[in-house]
């Protein structure tokens, strides 16, 4: 049994982490209603330029011959593709299962996959991924260390650059990202989304729009092809810029709550060790006027 010196200590040490996990839980919250209101206002966006490409592709006479729509590898010849899946984690833990919800998806997804592609190359943004994967046998990729921290649209982009650079020059086939899709403070949920190429998606959901073009309802200008590359060039950041956010909100309303849990559990800790103090010190104080009565009582007999 804990003496009371130890039981003090605890008590005092189990109240500075309650402090400490409610000012944590204080500025999750403030950086949550930035990142919550940033996800939800950039959304729309990034839906409509989607949309975009696919009916402004779904017009163009060749659409294939726009690298970034064109498939890189032809599955017929009967050679695996390689693959390039982008882990969005984050650089902290103290945030419940934030990471771990994607640390599992991933080795799960892998695992169920790694028969369909002749290579998995994980590549990583965030350092709690990284941390996990680099000491297991996979094929490491690229860490992008410096994209952690503040999410911001140049950030995003140069990661959409670099994803872009490894698919146009083969050493990737597809490209996917796992990350974390924010649907409220309680609620993240984990999504394996394609990324390049686009072009499958596009022929099926936007086959529509070509209708609508015979009959003269659009004129576009400068053209259907120049107007595609400028959506593309701007699609792909503004899809990694949405991601990011996505993850970032998440990972706010994920430390929140496990702050907010953490500082009721600290709490009860301090309720039971305050309960369990009091009772040795009473315990205590009752031996030691016993002792006295005794001493008085043995006198008194003398």
């Amino acid at each position: 049994m804990a003496s009371i010196k130890d039981l003090r200590r605890r008590i005092s040490s189990t109240k500075n982490t309650q402090q400490t996990t409610k000012a944590m839980k204080m500025v999750s919250a403030a950086k949550l209603r930035r990142a919550q209101d940033a996800i939800i206002n950039h959304r729309p966006y990034a839906k409509r330029i989607d949309a975009l490409i696919r009916q402004v592709s779904a017009l163009v006479q060749a659409p294939e011959e726009q690298p970034l729509l064109r498939k890189q590898r032809n599955a017929a010849a009967g050679e695996k593709k390689n693959l390039l899946l982008v882990l969005v984690t984050s650089d902290r833990g103290l945030c419940g299962a934030f990471n771990a919800n994607i640390i599992k998806t991933a080795v799960r997804w892998i695992s169920a996959n790694s028969e369909v592609y002749g290579k998995i190359e994980l590549a990583f943004v965030g350092r709690r991924g990284y941390d996990f994967f680099k000491t297991k046998k996979v094929s490491l990729g690229t860490y992008f260390q410096e994209l952690g921290g503040k999410v911001t649209f140049l950030k995003a982009r140069s990661l959409a650059d670099a994803v872009i650079d490894s698919y146009l020059s083969g050493r990737a086939d597809e490209v996917k990202f796992i990350y974390n899709e924010f649907k409220n403070v309680m609620t993240q949920k984990v999504v394996v989304e394609n990324f390049l190429p686009l072009q499958d998606e596009v022929t099926s959901q936007a086959a529509g729009a070509a209708v609508t073009n015979e009959t003269g309802v659009y004129i576009v200008k400068p053209g259907l092809t120049e107007i595609l590359d400028i959506l593309l060039a701007r699609h792909f950041a503004i899809q990694t810029f949405r991601i990011m956010l996505e993850s970032q909100a998440g990972e706010h309303g994920a430390r929140m709550s496990a702050m907010e849990s953490a500082t009721k559990n600290a709490g009860e800790m301090i309720r039971k060790l305050t309960l369990q103090y009091n009772k040795q010190r009473q315990a205590s104080i009752t031996k030691e006027l016993l002792e006295i009565i005794a001493g008085s009582e043995s006198q008194k007999t003398e």
